[in-house]
């Protein structure tokens, strides 16, 4: 049902209609930053397709045989496509491209599904699965073809598909050329123009917005209660509109890794070398992708609120509880703050293609150097 999408009144709107009308698209892209909802959508959407009861305000029905098989992710209506790691052995043409996998990452892909099934706004993390492989879309030519239940519709909903490489992509889009009419394909993404330009034009493209501070502390209040009011602001707005985002930092002890972030920016200007490779230590020695991953994001939002603060706009700086030290580094010392953030970015999009996390942050260190100076 729409209710289990949190914010995102527009784009409810804009499918609702699009429903509403019958004229339901072959192919969609879902895009916006991380974390909005855009896979929650899309299965959402899904459901209502398919649902054998549903409804123009509420959307699908969540009881019906249509539901429950989308909601778990593998069914004969419904297929979830995400990346994969490389697989131990070759598939044959016709088997599912998971039955290639070692015995521990099939579990773990298991175990992430169910994760999923259960959460829509899950991010899938597996390790060493870097792309989306040729063999998965394959599996969705051999299946897009085949007929669905009367009245129904086949989905494919293919996650980050700007994780696709060229051979899966140029694959893929010979499936856009000629869909068959009982089905419907959703990609989603935050990096849409990594994409074909052919890809993207074949598709109906929805922007989805960030999500609004009112909605993500109406969701903490239910997630974690127990964090006091003024906390729980300073998390929304370091979230930066992003539910998947904002759940890391409940969960990974924000404020702890915000101590750590400016701790290694303080030693990246003094050259504190021992105190560099501790920090870097700390973050990586878990291999913890999201923990790096958020690291950085925290970077992020730090040099933007620098950005702020020379503007003389305070009134938007994220990390508001440390406003003074926002103001006394931009006083002191003289960053470009659009390079570091760019260099930043990278370094999030590098995590995804199995880079060796402690190289990359010693790496990050020696660009930092030279992009910020005492004024």
């Amino acid at each position: 049902m729409w209710k289990n999408i949190i914010g995102q009144k527009r784009v409810i709107s804009i499918l609702r209609n699009i429903h509403k009308s019958g004229r339901i698209p072959h192919s969609f892209i879902f895009h916006g930053i991380e974390g909005v909802g855009k896979d929650a959508a899309a299965i959402e959407f899904a459901k209502l397709i398919n649902c054998d009861s549903p409804d123009d305000v509420n959307g699908a029905c969540d009881e019906c045989k249509y539901c429950r098989q989308t909601n778990s992710l593998n069914s004969s209506i419904f297929k979830f496509i995400t990346a994969l790691p490389a697989s131990r052995k070759e598939t044959d043409d016709g088997e599912n491209p998971a039955s290639g996998l070692s015995e521990t990452d099939a579990e773990i892909l298991s175990t992430e599904l169910r994760r999923k099934s259960e959460d829509y706004y899950h991010r899938i993390n597996i390790p060493k699965a870097n792309t989306i492989r040729i063999d998965s879309i394959r599996q969705v030519r051999r299946e897009i073809y085949l007929t669905p239940d009367r009245g129904k519709k086949k989905i494919f909903l293919i996650s980050n598909a700007d994780l696709m490489n060229q051979n899966s992509e140029n694959a893929f889009l010979k499936i856009l050329e000629e869909p068959p009419g009982e089905s419907v394909i959703i990609l989603t993404t935050s990096r849409i123009n990594s994409l074909l330009p052919t890809v993207i034009g074949r598709c109906q493209k929805i922007k989805f917005d960030s999500i609004g501070n009112d909605d993500l502390l109406a969701f903490l209040k239910s997630y974690a209660e127990n964090i006091p009011q003024g906390e729980m602001n300073l998390l929304v707005n370091i979230s930066n509109g992003s539910l998947q985002k904002l759940k890391s930092i409940v969960n990974d002890n924000f404020l702890t890794l915000r101590d750590s972030v400016i701790d290694y920016l303080r030693s990246v200007i003094t050259n504190n070398q021992p105190k560099i490779s501790s920090i870097i230590s700390s973050v990586t020695s878990s291999k913890d992708k999201e923990l790096v991953r958020q690291f950085l994001y925290l970077m992020i939002l730090w040099f933007r609120d620098i950005i702020v603060s020379k503007s003389s706009n305070d009134g938007i700086v994220i990390n508001r509880d440390r406003i003074d030290s926002v103001s006394k580094f931009s006083a002191r010392y003289k960053s470009d703050e659009f390079e570091i953030i760019n260099n930043l970015e990278t370094c999030i999009s590098d995590i995804d293609r199995n880079v060796n996390m402690e190289i990359m942050l010693y790496s990050l260190t020696y660009k930092l150097r030279g992009l910020i100076r005492i004024q």
